[in-house]
């Protein structure tokens, strides 16, 4: 058996720039002579990692890691002794010899699994290209991207494309390539029931590259017919999906320079940005955010602008993902799109192609602090008039707290948060200290981290049940109310599934069960319909339903109004275009609609 020869060794460990391959894992800075950086392999916000370039070899103060550039890059891309040294060779155009019975060996006959899925990825994205930007069969995906104004140039910048509908076409195309049918069936290409037909047939392609910028797996958006809206590729040889972002390479120069990075909800949203000429947008990737995401991010950005949906599992997601990047030392913002005046559109691509460039910059530009924004989810949540209301409110919060590792930061913090919710801070303090008792976490687990709901507990699932059990209602119901509106996940849920089957004319009780992911969601809803619960008096149950629902996203939203006329002196007198004389005069009409509601 043959192995790299100790002259390519030594050549790789002299040659090789520690610095410039470091550098693009984390960002690094000069003193002295030597650089420092946070640390790539564990959490940090203090830099602790250093690298000596005259010895070529990197350490770690904080986690004690330490090496050699070789022993760097195999612990970054999980790759094998051999791997690494020939990754940095073929880099840096370094002669590889081997020793050894096949001294005379070619590489590309030793080529390694992960190495042979990315060249198939790469092959497998510009068949894609073709399709879409040449091919008639790409017209519908290519007239798609164009009534969401997306240019020319964006699609060949992140190199879009369209897989063929015809479902066996890339196996049968692949095979009479030289590929294996074993390969191809590991290539995470195609179905595993079955391996002749291609999982993103017929669907518009968004091709995910490593940071090198090397395609390693495929995102697809379902452009007609039935399937779900969007199928990422799985963890794979050369990716994990949970430590790559979307979009990251483009990005990458832009989130150097400016010390920043826009997170977003996904695929469309990066475009935008980008084509916008704001390119440090990446996104997740059909995931929610992950630590690992937040340590690349932090490797390189200072300020994490995130911008994920304004509904309730927007909410949650951009939550997350505010206590992930401040875990990781990143101060965060959030863009919040209808504060910023465009009420009339849901995401960056709306903006994009209804108001131009310079209002996706106005949106970057009105961005406020997590804390501010925090401050009015709790305003809009719960009654912070009332003692409970208050006391719930200091709950939301302390999640937010608990990643606070700064005394300083955590004094003003504690001072805005007790300001807002009309406490001390040393009450809040007080009760976030004692957040441990068993006592009072059995409490938190039993009751719901959203407050100021008005409408009776299981309100809403009731209501959601008793129109399974009777679809001729739910036209009624999405007149009156949206998913948006329901605070209740399992009722939430119930309702896109009822949606779903509206919009698809299934309105047999068979086609809501179908649509069911989970068994526990399933259980409830079949129980439900099996019981005759709901077979007499569903249309009370749900109209009375409706109204104490209405109610409460009345009440919620004048919560909002009171917690951002409270926050009024953080933007000189306004918030998001609305001043305190408009938003009173919001009050008063919700006043008098609650009034409505009640006389009615």
């Amino acid at each position: 058996m043959s192995r790299i020869s100790n002259r390519t060794v030594e050549e790789v460990n002299s040659k090789v720039n520690m610095v410039e391959i470091v550098g693009e894992y984390t960002r690094l800075e000069k003193r002295g002579t030597n650089w420092w950086g946070c640390c790539p392999f564990h959490n940090e916000k203090t830099p602790s990692f250093n690298i000596m370039p005259e010895k070529n070899v990197y350490h770690c103060f904080g986690c004690g890691a330490s090496g050699t550039v070789i022993s760097f890059v195999m612990e970054m891309e999980k790759l094998s002794f051999t791997e690494a040294v020939e990754s940095l060779a073929r880099k840096n155009g370094i002669e590889i010899i081997y020793e050894g019975p096949e001294q005379s060996r070619k590489e590309d006959g030793r080529e390694n699994i992960r190495d042979l899925l990315i060249n198939l990825y790469d092959r497998t994205a510009g068949m894609f290209h073709f399709f879409l930007t040449e091919s008639k069969a790409g017209e519908k995906a290519l007239a798609y991207l164009k009534n969401r104004a997306v240019d020319d140039e964006t699609i060949r910048k992140f190199k879009l494309g369209f897989a063929p509908g015809k479902r066996n076409w890339l196996h049968g195309f692949l095979t009479s390539k030289g590929y294996s049918g074993d390969f191809l069936a590991a290539s995470g290409l195609f179905s595993r029931r079955y391996p002749s037909l291609c999982v993103f047939a017929g669907r518009l392609i968004f091709p995910i590259a490593d940071r090198k910028g090397r395609i390693v797996a495929f995102g697809g958006r379902i452009l007609e017919g039935d399937g779900p809206k969007y199928i990422n590729s799985g963890d794979l040889p050369q990716y994990k999906k949970g430590e790559t972002l979307f979009g990251f390479n483009l990005a990458l120069p832009e989130i150097r320079a400016k010390k920043s990075i826009i997170l977003c909800e996904g695929y469309m949203d990066v475009l935008a940005w980008h084509q916008a000429g704001i390119t440090n947008a990446v996104a997740p990737l059909g995931t929610a955010f992950t630590p690992e995401q937040a340590r690349l991010a932090h490797s390189f950005a200072e300020t994490a602008f995130l911008c994920f949906d304004t509904d309730a599992a927007g909410q949650k997601a951009s939550y997350s993902a505010i206590l992930l990047c401040r875990k990781n030392g990143m101060e965060t913002r959030i863009l919040d799109i209808k504060g910023a005046g465009f009420a009339d559109c849901k995401d960056p691509a709306d903006i994009l192609k209804n108001h131009g460039a310079e209002a996706l910059k106005k949106v970057l530009e009105m961005s406020i602090l997590d804390i501010d924004y925090l401050i009015l989810n709790a305003g809009a949540s719960f009654d912070l008039g009332t003692p409970e209301g208050k006391a719930k409110a200091c709950g939301y919060v302390f999640p937010y707290l608990e990643v606070i590792d700064s005394d300083v930061l955590m004094e003003s913090v504690v001072s805005r948060f007790s300001t807002a919710f009309g406490i001390s801070g040393r009450a809040l303090l007080a009760d976030f200290q004692k957040r441990n008792q068993p006592l009072r976490r059995e409490t938190a687990e039993k009751e719901q981290p959203v407050a100021g709901r008005k409408i009776k507990p299981g309100a809403e699932l009731r209501a959601m049940l008793a129109t399974a059990s009777n679809m001729q209602f739910f036209p009624q119901v999405r007149n009156e109310i949206n998913a948006d509106d329901l605070e209740d996940p399992a009722a939430r849920d119930i309702f896109i599934i009822l949606e779903e089957c509206f919009r698809n004319d299934s309105v047999g009780f068979d086609a809501v069960l179908e649509r069911c992911g989970e068994d526990n969601l399933r259980s409830i809803i079949m129980k439900a319909y099996a019981s005759g619960e709901f077979s007499e008096n569903a249309e009370k149950v749900i109209t009375d339903s409706i109204k104490l629902i209405k109610k409460n996203v009345l009440e919620k939203k004048k919560a909002g109004l009171i917690a951002r006329i409270r926050l009024a002196p953080v933007s000189d007198g306004s918030y998001g275009g609305h001043d305190v004389p408009d938003m009173m005069s919001q009050i008063r009409e919700i006043d008098e609609k609650l009034k409505d509601l009640k006389d009615a």
